[in-house]
């Protein structure tokens, strides 16, 4: 099959959240106060609307779970991504994810390793990524008395910047910036400290201190940047950013006509900038689009940037 395949975004209105999605990808239909999209998910409870073709109306799920040929897919298997578009106008807070043993332990399917690539960033830009606790006695006592300047580390970001989070790494990230987001099949989120804020209602939201302390990385495992790789065309590039057993990403800037040889299963692609032709289709910023298993070639025509999601090593 050669047809590539159109999703809607699935909005999340957060505290954290503003305009940033709206404006950066002219997301007209999005809420206010929307901080993050799920552009390709298929949990059982959230998966993206197909907008095209013969499968209009239905849902990645159904496409994973009924449609296996498209991934190059036999078993059942969870489809093993959730990727995202995050627009922070104000700091995430202070959170971890857990890790396969500790997922599987409490009945989880999977863990949460992610990573980050900066479409965009303020000046001056962060996040948290780690912290400075050396043993658990000295983390826990900076937790419970809210000694976050001591506690946390801050680490500077700038826009095509990327982060890998690995699941019990303490992270945030911090008001300004707007990122693609690509993690495990789990939204399974513990958090420490979220800044003592309060909703509409008034109310503040849940902490996680128990659960978060027994998954937390101490110490800090932060110094695990990806080894990045590039590859020069004569009218575009390809940066290849990590592939490990959860996923790979990859970038690829074209300008002008670019075509390349097709090797993976199948490819997660969100248009972070520009416009033009995929295979003949039309495309634009914030378009988010599958090309399925089959596709030998890919032919690119225009001035663009795409973000690419595709099975890791173990896949």
């Amino acid at each position: 099959m050669s047809e590539l395949i159109f999703f809607k975004p699935i909005p999340k209105v957060t505290i954290w959240g503003g305009e940033k999605l709206k404006n950066y990808f002219n997301y007209g239909f999005l809420p206010s106060s929307t901080g993050q999209c799920w552009v390709f998910s298929a949990q059982s409870n959230e998966s993206n609307e197909i907008i095209n073709g013969e499968f209009k109306g239905k849902t990645l799920l159904d496409l994973w779970e009924n449609h296996g040929y498209l991934f190059n897919k036999n078993s059942k298997i969870k489809f093993p991504f959730i990727v995202s578009l995050v627009g922070a106008e104000d700091d995430l807070s202070i959170q971890v994810h857990p890790n396969d043993f500790y997922a599987k332990k409490y009945n989880y399917l999977s863990g949460k390793n992610e990573a980050w690539y900066f479409i965009d960033t303020e000046e001056k830009a962060e996040i948290v990524y780690g912290h400075k606790g050396e043993n658990k006695d000295e983390f826990i006592e900076c937790v419970k008395n809210k000694k976050w300047n001591k506690l946390l580390f801050h680490k500077k970001v700038k826009k095509d910047d990327f982060v890998y989070i690995p699941a019990g790494e303490l992270h945030a990230l911090k008001g300004g910036n707007l990122v693609y987001e690509i993690q495990q099949a789990s939204d399974v989120t513990y958090r420490f400290y979220d800044y003592d804020r309060v909703n509409k209602l008034g109310e503040k939201r849940e902490l996680h201190i128990d659960k978060a302390l027994e998954c937390v990385n101490i110490p800090s495992k932060r110094n695990t940047d990806p080894n990045i790789k590039e590859k020069k065309f004569k009218s575009g590039k390809e940066t290849i950013y990590i592939s490990n057993q959860y996923f790979s990403v990859k970038k690829i800037e074209a300008y002008g006509e670019l075509e390349l040889k097709f090797d993976e299963n199948y490819l997660l692609v969100t248009v972070i900038g520009g416009e033009g032709k995929v295979n003949g289709y039309r495309i634009k910023t914030g378009d988010n689009f599958l090309i399925p298993y089959g596709v030998e070639n890919l032919k690119i025509n225009g001035n663009m940037k795409l973000m690419m999601t595709y099975e890791g090593l173990c896949c």
